[in-house]
């Protein structure tokens, strides 16, 4: 990402009238040179052809190009959090508010897990909207040294909008999560993402995912077990550069097994929607095939 990208373009462009903003965002995208955008959708074919190898080459392609319009998409939305839903904005219909309503009303504290999938964000938004503020729980951020200092800027930037309308705080793990207890046993809501991931996380667990194991933290199942609140999932899906649909649907069972059931609709959407994960840079690291697992428990056998 080039700095005047981050520190000019997206901020100016997130201002300009209708949804003219996110349109041209799909089209254009994040900023990259055409050698490196070439470069980029080549390498995403690749991988797509890897993971799903019954795709048709021009089906691999278009799920290339649709992930990085929708990567840009996002940072319009970073920008334009107070446009969400809103007229001149994009659209926002959301199903399932009630879900979080009732605990709101019961002054029940709980967890909204979400996934790095699609324009995310998107859904503590449209809560707020409907009177349901949240805080949000992320690795740290500011203080993150693989930052460079426009990142950084366009992050504040980013944190700034998103609890100005969401009506919480952003907390990050560095910061301790103490307050993050307390909170949640006097009766708030916390976004955390289930597959939030990093190369020096030590708790992991296992989840059967496109073949093969996605190895995620366990501090969500660990947070709620603690503090006994019930937890939600929410996820976005994006019609169209200005259409988005938030679906909110209660967990059952264990914190464990909430936590599954939320890797298992995370698997079926990106089954659905490859082009809409957003981790497929990482996927090499964060996921096991199975063979691999096959020969790691064949050595302890």
């Amino acid at each position: 990402m080039r700095d005047w990208s981050l520190d000019l373009f997206f901020p100016t462009v997130a201002r300009l009238p209708t949804t003219l903003p996110w349109r041209w965002a799909a089209r254009r995208g994040r900023g990259e040179s055409a050698a490196e955008r070439k470069q980029l959708l080549q390498w995403l074919a690749g991988l797509f052809a890897r993971v799903f190898p019954q795709a048709s080459a021009d089906q691999r392609a278009q799920w290339a190009r649709a992930h990085l319009a929708m990567l840009a998409e996002e940072m319009v939305d970073a920008m334009a959090f107070h446009r969400l839903g809103q007229p001149g904005g994009p659209a926002v219909t959301v199903q399932g508010v009630e879900v979080a309503r009732s605990l709101l009303r019961q002054g029940q504290g709980f967890i909204l897990v979400l996934n790095h999938y699609d324009r995310l964000l998107t859904a503590p938004v449209a809560l707020a909207r409907e009177g349901i503020p949240t805080n949000v729980l992320t690795m740290p951020v500011l203080d993150n040294p693989d930052l460079a200092a426009a990142q950084s800027r366009f992050l504040l930037r980013k944190i700034r909008g998103y609890t100005g309308v969401t009506g919480g705080k952003w907390h990050t793990t560095s910061e301790g999560l103490r307050p993050v207890h307390e909170s949640l046993r006097a009766g708030q809501g916390w976004v955390i993402l289930a597959d939030a991931w990093r190369p020096e996380f030590g708790r992991l667990r296992g989840h059967a995912f496109l073949g093969g194991q996605l190895n995620l933290p366990t501090g969500i199942e660990r947070l709620a077990q603690s503090t006994g609140v019930p937890l939600l999932h929410a996820a976005t899906y994006s019609r169209q550069p200005d259409r988005l649909d938030v679906v909110v649907e209660a967990l059952s069972g264990t914190p464990r097994e909430c936590v599954d059931q939320v890797i298992q609709r995370l698997e079926k959407d990106v089954q659905a929607r490859p082009w809409a994960w957003w981790h497929w840079g990482l996927w090499d690291q964060m996921w096991q095939p199975s063979a691999d697992l096959e020969r790691a428990e064949e050595g302890h056998s």
